[in-house]
């Protein structure tokens, strides 16, 4: 193995672990809470460091260029809807400025770490299997011991022990879970049937967490699994009747969630609420929104957001000045509210081409299968909390731009021998 692989290497695990671990981390030293910006923040140095290098950066197409287009508009709007309104301080307006544009700098530091045409992928694989395969089968076990045992603090869900190990929400232990599975999935090519057993064990610990999002993520999981992988094969039986009952309990998971939150509880939930306000709010601030920081979003906790009290919600459990910590419980109704349709409408194009990228993956399929994966689960966990803005989201951009890289790296030496 070369050097330039082994060294690859190494950072590829480096920050699969530390992203893996960050959670449990900051709950000890507060300052890993930043691991997540740092990483972002990282693109500019690297982008730098590539520009002296007087290397290729990025593609320059007209895809790309309309992406980094309506990306550059949605980050504007948000800025507009500040300098108009001045709701919160600059300092508020900063960060999350930087927060939502973060997932998309991740990915970019991670495309141009790896996007290296002297790396070996196929030998990066076999360095990163088996430790891998050890921290999935650790955390299978320690699911299994707090399942019999109780050793860690959690509650219930129907009765049942919801698995949260040692993270702090059960959303941390789901994405982290994703992450491991969607790693699984780009392994496909090498070892085949050989990733099922791993999987499996994913989706017991993300199923035994009881929450829906995380039987929408196992339901996606197996049917990218089935239709990029076995498409062309006649699928048994026994599968057929696996695959119906996964996707049965992720729709009644979803619906469960769905009447719960925006029907039975009402304006009592801080989701539906935030939900039902944002197209007013956009409308009112028609066309750029309220501005970073004031809606939807952690940093219009402190200080408190006026919007909160412009539209009679400061009394909403979980909204309240002294009590928040619902407010980032959604995430389009923050986008909306704070970018106006403006810059709603700019996100939505880059999620479309996003999406457009990830198809173009489609001739290595675990490449493509792994990418699927990671852009679905987004989606899902956008409807309940803050997905492409929160911490869960950059070690999903970074694998993304990981396979990015692979694809770039692959194309080039494709087209080097013809």
């Amino acid at each position: 193995m070369n050097s330039v692989t082994n060294r690859k290497a190494f950072l590829c695990l480096f920050w699969i672990i530390l992203f893996l671990f960050q959670n449990r981390l900051q709950q000890v030293y507060e300052s890993f809470q930043y691991i997540d910006e740092l990483f972002a923040a990282l693109f500019i140095p690297v982008f730098v460091i590539w520009n002296l290098k007087k290397k290729e950066c990025f593609e320059r197409n007209s895809e790309n260029g309309w992406f980094l287009f309506f990306l550059i508009i949605f980050w504007l709007s948000g800025w507009a809807g500040y300098f108009r309104y001045q709701y919160q301080p600059l300092s508020n307006t900063f960060k999350d400025s930087f927060v939502n544009l973060k997932f998309f700098m991740a990915s970019g530091t991670a495309f141009l770490i790896f996007a290296d045409d002297e790396l070996d992928f196929d030998q990066m694989r076999d360095k990163l299997w088996p430790i891998l395969n050890g921290i999935t089968v650790i955390l299978f076990v320690l699911c299994l011991l707090d399942l019999g045992f109780g050793i860690f603090s959690t509650g219930t869900r129907g009765g049942m022990r919801a698995v949260k190990l040692f993270y702090s929400a059960y959303t941390f232990l789901v994405s982290q879970c994703v992450c491991l599975s969607a790693v699984y999935l780009w392994f496909y090519k090498k070892k085949q049937k050989k990733i099922a057993l791993f999987l499996c064990m994913l989706a017991f610990i993300m199923l035994s967490t009881r929450r829906a999002k995380a039987m929408g993520a196992v339901a996606c999981i197996l049917l990218v699994y089935l239709f990029v992988f076995h498409n062309r094969q006649k699928i048994s039986k026994k599968v057929k009747i696996l695959t119906i009952g996964v996707l049965g309990l992720a729709v009644a998971g979803g619906m469960y969630q769905l009447i719960s939150y925006y029907y039975t509880m009402g304006v009592e939930s801080a989701r539906a609420v935030l939900t039902i306000a944002a197209p007013f709010i956009a409308i009112d601030h028609f066309p750029f929104g309220t501005g970073w920081g004031t809606y939807g979003s952690a940093f219009s906790a402190d200080p408190y957001s006026p919007i909160y009290g412009m539209y009679r919600m400061a009394g909403v459990w979980g909204m309240s000045p002294n009590y928040h910590e619902f407010l980032t419980d959604t995430f389009w109704p923050m986008i909306l509210g704070q970018c106006g349709y403006l810059g709603f409408a700019a996100f939505i194009v880059v999620l479309v081409l996003l999406k457009r990228k990830i198809f173009q993956l489609k001739p290595d399929k675990a490449v493509f299968a792994s990418a699927l994966v990671l852009l679905l689960y987004l989606l899902i966990s956008s409807t309940s909390e803050s997905a492409f803005a929160n911490p869960m989201g950059v070690p999903m951009a970074f694998w993304l731009g990981l396979l990015f890289a692979e694809y770039k790296v692959n194309k080039k030496a494709g087209e080097s021998r013809e």
